[in-house]
């Protein structure tokens, strides 16, 4: 037996058993004033789903798990007084009561060594290391659930759940690197405090049961939808950028790169299966903090993105890389230039956000279009979040399973990009066979080379 198939074999025995469940509350209680707290348009208008993220750390001998374990309760605990929206309840589509009920922690054992998962990770196996299920139904109150896993190797996983009622990926960031500067430091000094913010910008909308918010909900397909990582180390998303470049993009970024391949390899896998030509979406995800005037606070919290979208139509040329390229940096220039204005001090800015949404949501509903979303977590310094006991030894995503979505993160080693790729079973079993796509990325590969003595 190679030593490979023993490790895949170990790892679908992998089990995880969750053998205590406590509720952390903030370690000050909330002022009354700050008790409501109101959402912004933003956040009304965010999915009622988790926001997922794993990280992993090796076995330390300084630390037993039992320490390790009352540092986590009692930071978190900690963390909690300066992120006090999180331990309240949401209250429908309107606001939070900022009770002080705390967040649900869980700790967690796992019947087999890291190493067996990071061999071969699978969003399989990153599921059960997260608290709940993305689209539970703890999704209509709760905002934060957070496990802690061990592993027979002394190793550890950190799963959380954050709610994109109140966080986008750069919040989920934040909240991270604060609990773990303060269980590290004992003071968020260094990261800052967080400021909540979003409702001055985005004041709510007059939303009510008859008139509902125009809130894109994911379509969860377990069943149909395959998840896949696909690893582009830095030397490879160099000659991809090489190959991109155009005289109209001369320099890509690695995200318009990494995108514009993946956009072009799915959307042949699709046509091929459906021996359909219709036009091609790609929606992508930007972050408002830097985009508006005057820009938010780096550590402003909440769910501040929208989506610029690119069109493909059919015909070879228009599916070319570098003109995919071309197009997610013509869509993002037109994003910032014409969109953005129209959002801040507009009094029909509310109109504007929610036809922008419902169009999207329509042309989702529609079928006339093979519609793709992409989101990037590409430099938000994850693997700098340090509890006490060492940076993470890899930053897992457990993704939701909605199909035709994208979403990228930075490798452990500098100027890399992970893809987990979400589409049906067909069309991934061509995705992934690709010979232009499997010339810049790696389908899987293991985590753990240069940790296994540790792991």
């Amino acid at each position: 037996m190679t030593l490979g198939r023993f490790f895949v074999r170990r790892f679908h025995q992998m089990r995880v058993d969750v053998i205590s469940r406590d509720i952390i509350k903030p370690s000050s209680p909330t002022p009354n004033h700050l008790k409501k707290f109101q959402l912004s348009l933003l956040e009304q208008l965010g999915p009622t789903i988790f926001g997922p993220m794993v990280f992993f750390y090796s076995g330390n001998n300084r630390i037993k798990p039992a320490e390790q374990l009352q540092k986590l309760k009692k930071s978190l605990s900690e963390t909690l007084t300066h992120f006090y929206p999180l331990a309240g309840r949401l209250k429908g589509n309107i606001s939070i009561d900022c009770n002080d009920s705390g967040a649900d922690f869980l700790e967690a054992e796992v019947n087999s060594p890291l190493s067996s998962l990071l061999q071969e990770p699978s969003s399989d196996s990153l599921q059960q290391l997260i608290p709940t299920s993305v689209d539970s139904i703890e999704t209509r109150t709760r905002l934060l659930l957070a496990q802690a896993s061990f592993f027979e190797c002394g190793s550890m996983a950190i799963g959380v759940c954050i709610s994109h009622k109140l966080a986008d990926a750069t919040s989920i960031g934040l909240f991270m690197k604060s609990w773990a500067a303060i269980s590290s430091r004992g003071s968020i000094k260094t990261v800052g405090a967080p400021v909540f913010d979003t409702v001055k910008i985005f004041p709510p909308g007059n939303f009510s049961e008859t008139s509902p918010a125009p809130v894109v909900e994911p379509e969860i397909m377990m069943n149909q939808t395959l998840s896949k990582r696909f690893v582009f180390d830095s030397l490879s998303i160099q000659a991809l950028q090489a190959k991109a470049s155009s005289f109209e993009v001369n320099q890509p970024t690695r995200v318009e790169a990494v995108s514009a391949l993946i956009w072009k390899t799915a959307m042949k896998a699709t046509r091929t299966v459906s021996g359909t030509l219709k036009p091609s979406i790609l929606a992508n995800s930007a972050s408002l903090r830097s985009r508006i005037s005057p820009p938010f606070t780096k550590n402003s919290i909440g769910n501040l993105v929208s989506y610029f979208a690119a069109k493909a139509e059919e015909g070879t040329n228009q599916t070319k890389l570098r003109t995919l390229v071309s197009k997610i940096r013509k869509a993002k220039q037109r994003f910032r230039d014409n969109h953005i204005p129209k959002l801040v001090g507009n009094p029909n800015a509310t109109e504007i956000i929610c036809s922008y949404q419902k169009e999207a949501g329509d042309m989702i509903a529609s079928g006339d279009f093979d519609f793709y979303i992409f989101s990037s977590a590409c430099r938000f310094g994850l693997y700098e979040t340090d509890f006490g006991w060492g940076k993470p030894v890899w930053v897992g995503f457990p993704s939701v399973r909605q199909k035709n979505i994208v979403t990228l993160l930075d490798t452990k080693e500098a100027g890399g990009i992970e893809a987990w790729v979400n589409l049906y079973e067909q069309e991934m079993n061509l995705f992934e066979q690709d010979r232009e796509l499997l010339q810049f990325a790696s389908l899987n590969p293991s985590v753990i080379q240069p940790f296994l003595h540790v792991l």
